[in-house]
């Protein structure tokens, strides 16, 4: 069974709060709510500027190429609060985590419990080396976050990426199998 196969049978996961899912259009009252609020987004995506734009982009995004992409949905309410990435590198057995949470639940570690759920899918049960992800230079809570996952920060990325018209620094972090193991021992 090749890695995506084995990706796409855990396409639904679980945490002591949350549910990661695939993202599909009744989820897009929610994806409008977190999208269409300028802070949430600010470091992301462009802000939805209606409903059917957010409609849209579940169905360009998330439908069309479900690998690896999943809502967070809080068990407690069932409310998709926010999505989290997981980008399959097959070749080099690797992954990269990108992730988008509403404004109204930063601060609960609703990000790094989701986040650790998909290192422990990516470590224990895809047999991937290597997890990484990136952030804007000037989104130091995306930094804590991949902290809190025990990531590693590995470097600056000069002028690597366009942000909603205007080049920025990125941020990477990382962690690999051994120091996987390491923290969860």
């Amino acid at each position: 069974m090749t890695l995506e196969e084995k990706l796409l049978l855990n396409n639904y996961l679980e945490t002591e709060r949350l549910i990661l899912r695939p993202v599909t259009v009744k989820d897009a009252e929610d994806v409008y709510e977190y999208g269409s609020d300028p802070e949430t987004v600010k470091y992301v995506f462009n802000i939805y500027k209606s409903l059917e734009e957010a409609q849209g982009r579940i169905l360009d995004y998330f439908v069309k190429d479900p690998l690896g992409k999943f809502g967070i949905e809080l068990k407690s309410s069932h409310k998709l609060i926010g999505t989290i990435d997981f980008r399959l590198d097959t070749p080099d057995l690797k992954a990269e985590i990108g992730y988008a949470i509403g404004r109204n639940y930063w601060g609960n570690g609703y990000v790094p419990e989701a986040a650790t759920r998909l290192l422990q899918l990516g470590f224990e049960e895809l047999g991937l080396k290597r997890i990484n992800a990136l952030h804007c230079s000037e989104n130091l809570k995306s930094g804590r976050v991949m902290q809190k996952i025990w990531m590693q920060k590995e470097g600056v990325l000069h002028n690597n990426s366009q942000l909603k018209g205007r080049t920025v620094d990125d941020v990477i972090y990382a962690i690999t199998d051994e120091q996987w193991q390491k923290n969860n021992l």
